[in-house]
């Protein structure tokens, strides 16, 4: 063990399955019962307990709690539209559309065109000044602290997209990843 957690986990383990009452008939091994001591019997029993099992199991199979299943979901979901963008041409067709560089050079453009302005933090705070009795307005001064700071980096990083694709800059692994996701939507 290298850790509590390490620690936690066996010991669970062996509470749950290595019990005096894991050589009992029906003593279950998950919350809903479906995963259970059975009666023994020959190996065509064992068989049709197995085949009664769900086909795909659910997190309570392995001891996890329900919200695993969701992390798992999402993990899946996230791989497959990464793969379905990295499946994506890369390159014109030959015909008389727009290039790629020209189609993100008019969605960069077009994002900073409709971003809006940076917030002028002396009147957000004599609009709503922070005090013990307003605790709610210290928070939203600083949400607003933050959002200048993302618009100020999104600006900033937009404009050098702009200069890379006209070959005005090297274009920076970093440049070229947010160049990808504009593109990529």
């Amino acid at each position: 063990m290298t850790d509590d957690k390490d620690s936690l986990l066996i010991s669970t383990i062996l509470r749950t399955f290595i019990c005096d009452e894991a050589v009992e008939v029906g003593h279950a091994f998950s919350t809903s019962g479906a995963y259970k001591v059975i009666e023994p019997g020959d190996k065509e029993d064992y068989i049709e307990y197995i085949k009664k099992l769900p086909l795909n199991p659910q997190p309570e199979a392995f001891g996890l709690h329900e919200n695993a299943e969701i992390t798992t979901y999402i993990n899946e979901t996230t791989l497959m539209m990464n793969n379905i963008l990295d499946m994506q041409p890369k390159a014109g067709g030959g015909g008389k559309g727009k290039s790629k560089e020209e189609v993100i050079g008019e969605l960069v453009k077009s994002l900073q065109e409709r971003a809006p302005p940076v917030f002028s933090l002396e009147k957000v705070l004599k609009l709503y000044p922070t005090s013990y009795e307003e605790s709610m307005n210290t928070v939203l001064f600083q949400e607003c602290v933050r959002y200048n700071k993302l618009l100020e980096d999104m600006n900033t990083m937009l404009k050098m997209v702009q200069k890379a694709l006209l070959g005005d800059i090297v274009m920076t692994e970093d440049l070229d990843k947010m160049a990808e996701a504009v593109y990529n939507n």
